[in-house]
Parts: structure tokens; C-alpha cells; sequence
């Protein structure tokens, strides 16, 4: 077990020094259509949601501007579910429009085990899910987009884990009982309440696997909102810039 984990901390370590993406290449089919799918949903978004995914998008855009990596925390109350979706899926749509030096995190104020019904859904959007280590109460698992994209490795853990940012980052809440907590963040540049439905209720029920689905998509379509909002505002900065250029030529 001990060998277990100091191989999980080094390929960690790599996988955040080789973040950026193979010009070119491509996730799996069938997470690739889902994402085109979910593109086609921003107008779902509300009014108030889309403010506070814009702050997240200025942020995204001045970390990049200062810092080697732009750094994001997604933070729930035990790491077992919303944070996961939301470090996933940022994840993702950072690939997905092919941009570089973002690195996503994920932690709770307490740990647990990764709920299993978030691995079902994230295998039902197109994802591969593959059991590091199961034999203990807290499993490690690889999510991976494409066969050449960097794994992520998830699993519970504290906001504050050793392997997570603790300076020059931003957080962002995904429960509503962390926003008025008071929880102090050593480090970040930015805290954002972005909270999501706790579906924990519906575990039970004959549509907790639609209830994990619903909210495995809207994840997915917030995230992919932002990254694509960085894409057109990177995109019309370079042409500015481009044609200023030209012009002082």
C-alpha cells in the first residue's frame, strides 16, 4: 500500500508538469459528441449563474496573464461528489478547447470515498473509469478523456491536501453551506460561490441514477461555458494584437 501511494504522488506530480494538451489530438467519440451536445445548452444557464461563471472566466484570464498555470480548486463538503464533477469537467472543457496551463483541483472540509454513482454517470457521458486501488475505504481512480490526455487521479481528500494549490489560486464553493462558513483558504486570489444541488437525497430512489446524470450535465455544460468564453476572449485578443502589430510594422 505505502509503494502504492509514493507511485500515485510522482505520477501526479508529472501529470501537472505535462499538462498541455497533443495539438491535434482527440478525446473519446462518445464524450466528444456528448460535449458538442451540452454546447448547445448555454442558453439553460441562468442569469445569476452565467455572472458568477463570467468572474470565474475574468479570473481564469488574469491568472493566465501573471502566473505559469492558471490553478483551480473546486471544493464540497467531503470531496465525494460535486467537487469531483466540477475538477472533472473543468478539466475537460480546458482540453476540450484546447487550452493550456489550466490545472484543476478538487477537495472537501472533511474526506469520505468518491460516491460511486458519479463514476456511473461519468462513464454514461463518455468518460474512462478505471480502479487504481479499491482495496480500502477511501479508492483511488483514473478518469481519462483520450488515450493521450493526462489521467486525472481522484479520490477523497481535504481542501488543504498536500497535493492541492496553497497559493495563487482560485476557490470555488460548490456546496451552500460552505458560503456563509467562513472557511479561510490560505493562498487563493479569488473565492466564488458557485453552488450546486446535493442529490445525496435521491441515492435511494428509482431516479437517483437520472438525478446523478442531471447534475453530471450541468456541470459539464457550466464548465464548458467558461472555458469557452476564455477560448473567444484569448482568440479576439490575439487578433487584436495581431493586427497592432501589423499596423507598427
Amino acid at each position: 500500500m505505502k509503494t502504492f501511494w509514493i507511485f500515485l504522488a510522482l505520477t501526479v506530480a508529472v501529470s501537472n508538469l505535462v499538462f498541455k494538451p497533443v495539438t491535434g489530438q482527440r478525446i473519446y467519440p462518445k464524450l466528444q459528441d456528448y460535449c458538442i451536445a451540452v454546447e448547445k445548452e448555454f442558453d439553460k444557464i441562468p442569469g445569476e449563474r452565467k455572472e458568477v461563471l463570467l468572474e470565474l472566466v475574468e479570473y481564469i484570464l488574469e491568472a493566465g496573464s501573471k502566473h505559469p498555470s492558471t490553478q483551480l480548486l473546486f471544493v464540497c463538503k467531503h470531496n465525494s461528489r460535486r467537487s469531483q464533477f466540477a475538477q472533472i469537467w473543468a478539466h475537460t472543457a480546458a482540453n476540450y478547447y484546447k487550452l493550456k496551463n489550466i490545472k484543476t483541483y478538487s477537495g472537501g472540509m472533511d474526506f469520505t470515498a468518491i460516491n460511486f454513482r458519479i463514476l456511473e454517470s461519468l462513464k454514461r457521458a463518455g468518460f474512462s473509469v478505471t480502479a487504481a486501488e479499491i482495496y480500502s475505504q477511501n479508492p483511488v481512480y483514473l478518469v481519462s478523456i483520450g488515450k493521450r490526455y493526462p489521467d486525472l487521479f481522484i479520490y477523497s481528500k481535504k481542501y488543504d491536501y498536500w497535493n492541492n494549490p496553497n497559493d495563487n489560486y482560485a476557490t470555488i464553493l460548490c456546496s451552500k453551506k460552505l458560503i456563509d462558513s467562513g472557511t479561510h483558504f490560505p493562498g487563493t486570489e479569488k473565492v466564488l460561490a458557485l453552488p450546486y444541488e446535493n442529490v445525496e437525497i435521491f441515492d435511494n430512489s428509482s431516479g437517483g441514477a437520472l438525478r446523478n446524470d442531471e447534475i453530471c450535465r450541468q456541470f459539464a455544460r457550466e464548465m464548458l461555458f467558461v472555458m469557452n468564453h476564455v477560448k473567444i476572449t484569448l482568440k479576439k485578443k490575439n487578433k487584436t494584437n495581431s493586427v497592432s502589430s501589423g499596423l507598427a510594422q
